[in-house]
């Protein structure tokens, strides 16, 4: 087919010009304005603006059929839609700020290389558009070792992917390499797959086993740094942290760099978090998160490089008296100023609390060796293997933290159970500022129907809990997540665990607050957890958490009462709608409503319900039902009874 040389494009305003030209040594790289990728060859531009599409990219059809999404077409959109905080892609979660395919419908988008990954099903053959090739490739079932892998130069025995009109084969975990990668030997720029050398090297050579790259190379553009793809993919040992809450990764190869836990160098064999990108020591590693020190009279607890301390706050150690760089991480106890140097508090404590979690997590499938996700996992919480779910149909909500599912997700194929990605990863054991002893993570509280009250946010709950059997102490996973340092979007300095009087948000008084050191500014737990957007079902729209307006009086279109522009509400971006916290989210928003139970007072199962004024009477006390109580699931069963007397005889 001949090429146009101009071309008119829907996303930009003046014509673009077709150029051959491969990008030189030492020349600026230009992005495509389509899939937000280098571009390293040919490709169409605007004379006039830093505007430029890959050829690919710039004949991307404008609507297309999906798999990922079979209801609907997507249609090509130039940017997301107007209306997004954020667009991100419903198939690999990367933020979209170029071309997106889009759901008109359903609010679904995907991207443009996740588009181009497309399967489709073509007589007895799986034919695959790939970024790297500009022919379908033909799945063969099997291949018998006369071919090699165009990505990694090795013999194809088994099954891989061929394009009928070229020599051209992969591997499939070569065909499903990621076009864009993070990689810990390289921290400080993303690495992008190239299917070839860079135009502008002679040679080029893999800057972790110093061997010539044959095949595809993953490479960064700004520092000329280059891994093969067999070095990008070396399997790297998981190790558990002491006082990080993911897991690390131990690297093989000896690198030069300063501990983010303690600020000291080292160049051994280091430990990465790849989410965060903290680098430490090994014995940095163990470091626990509360330690007791001599002549002082409380104890410490760690903070990273990720909890930022306040500027007014001392940065001279307790101890030694240099200064505590925040760079790095340390030890503090905030409600005296006192800080201190990592290793000071080491070789000062008389006694450490132990808080390391238990093996919680067995992988059973992963997706491959370079993404580290699994597929099918065993979790302590339940006797079935848990299967990851990458979208969501319906509204769920998650068993562990009772808040919606609006991401990938967990779930049982033979039991009603969903759980997020997140909530497998909590520790099974963990301190908390708010109670001196260890607390445990239980699936279920003992208590009937497993509602609990929490000691942070003051709210019944269900789902799992951190408790503390010995003092009946308990917190649901939201509450017992926080640590001593809250970076909350609503203020712009760090908020640290103390004893306030009054929460900026609703304006009540709590014994326990996150507060600001720099600023009369407080959160209590509960308005410091509440989600930024919440549906409510008289409400076709989302309503967005706001911190204040400047208004002389609005009302809550709810409960119709007065709203106190100072304190934090929700409203519609669309409509003049507003709503209280307490209104948006409902009287009992972590309470599974209509979740069912046996109960020994009576021979039918029965369900947690919310009654409000003029229902059925009681059957204990005989008079209205109002607010939580337990129902007869049975038809033509009117028994009904408040839960503050089911509360009653169970303590």
């Amino acid at each position: 087919m001949e090429r146009d040389m101009n071309l008119q494009h829907f996303s930009h305003k003046h014509p673009l010009i077709f150029s051959k030209e491969h990008v030189d040594e030492g020349k600026e790289i230009v992005l495509c304005s389509g899939c937000e990728k280098p571009v390293l060859g040919p490709s169409y531009g605007c004379d006039r603006c830093e505007f430029r599409l890959h050829e690919i990219c710039a004949n991307l059809p404008v609507e297309i059929n999906h798999p990922f999404h079979r209801d609907h077409p997507l249609v090509l959109l130039s940017n997301p839609p107007a209306r997004y905080v954020e667009c991100l892609c419903d198939f690999c979660d990367a933020s979209c700020n170029g071309f997106v395919y889009h759901c008109l419908s359903c609010d679904f988008d995907i991207d443009v290389p996740c588009a181009l990954l497309l399967p489709c099903l073509t007589g007895e053959f799986i034919e695959l558009e790939r970024f790297s090739h500009q022919h379908q490739l033909v799945f063969i079932e099997k291949l018998d070792g006369s071919v090699c892998c165009l990505g990694c130069k090795e013999v194809i025995s088994g099954p891989g992917y061929g394009c009928s009109r070229c020599e051209f084969f992969l591997h499939k975990k070569c065909l499903m390499l990621s076009p864009e990668i993070r990689h810990p030997y390289h921290r400080e720029h993303p690495l992008i797959l190239l299917t070839n050398r860079p135009p502008y090297y002679s040679s080029c050579a893999c800057d972790f086993c110093h061997r010539t790259c044959q095949g595809f190379v993953y490479h960064c553009p700004t520092c000329k740094f280059d891994l093969d793809i067999r070095c990008a993919s070396l399997p790297r040992c998981i190790v558990e942290a002491e006082n990080h809450r993911h897991r690390f990764i131990h690297l093989m190869k000896p690198l030069s760099f300063i501990c983010d836990t303690c600020g000291i160098e080292g160049d051994r064999f280091p430990y990465l978090c790849t989410q965060c990108q903290v680098m430490v020591h090994e014995e940095c590693r163990f470091l626990p998160n509360t330690i007791e020190i001599r002549d002082h009279c409380h104890p410490v607890t760690h903070f990273s490089l990720l909890q930022r301390i306040s500027d007014s706050c001392n940065h001279r150690c307790g101890i030694c008296h240099d200064e505590v760089s925040r760079k790095y991480g340390g030890y503090g106890c905030f409600c005296c100023d006192f800080i201190v140097h990592s290793n000071c508090a080491v070789a000062n404590s008389v006694s450490v609390i132990k808080t390391k979690g238990d093996e919680f997590f067995d992988s059973i499938n992963d997706l491959g060796e370079a993404d580290m996700v699994a597929m099918v996992v065993k979790h302590f919480s339940h006797p079935h293997n848990l299967t990851m779910n990458a979208k969501v149909n319906d509204y769920k909500l998650c068993d562990c933290c009772m808040r919606p599912i609006m991401e990938q997700f967990y779930s049982c194929e033979e039991c009603v159970i969903f759980l997020h990605g997140t909530c497998l990863e909590l520790p099974r054991k963990k301190q908390h500022p708010l109670h001196s002893h260890p607390l445990t993570l239980l699936e279920k509280h003992p208590s009937f129907g497993g509602l609990f009250f929490c000691d942070g946010c003051h709210q019944r709950c269900h789902g799992f809990t951190y408790s503390c059997e010995q003092c009946d102490f308990n917190l649901d996973v939201r509450c017992g997540s926080l640590s001593n340092i809250l970076k909350h979007e609503s203020h712009e300095h760090p908020l640290v665990f103390s004893k306030r009087s009054k929460c900026s948000a609703c304006g009540f008084s709590n014994e326990a607050l996150y507060s600001c050191s720099d600023c009369n500014f407080a959160l209590d737990f509960d308005c410091a957890l509440l989600p930024n957007v919440v549906k409510h079902k008289h409400h076709e729209h989302p309503l967005d958490l706001t911190y204040q307006r400047d208004a002389d009086q609005i009302y809550c279109d709810i409960c119709e009462e007065e709203i106190d522009p100072k304190r934090w509400f929700y409203r519609c971006k669309v409509c003049n709608f507003y709503a209280h916290p307490k209104c948006a989210s409902g009287r009992y928003p972590y309470i599974k409503l209509g979740k069912t139970y046996p109960y020994e007072a009576h021979p039918h199962p029965v369900a947690f319900v919310h009654k409000t004024k003029g229902n059925a009477p009681c059957s204990k006390s005989g008079n209205p039902c109002k607010g939580l109580a337990l129902e007869c699931t049975k038809p033509q069963c009117n028994f009904i009874i408040e839960w503050c007397h089911v509360e009653i005889l169970h303590l």
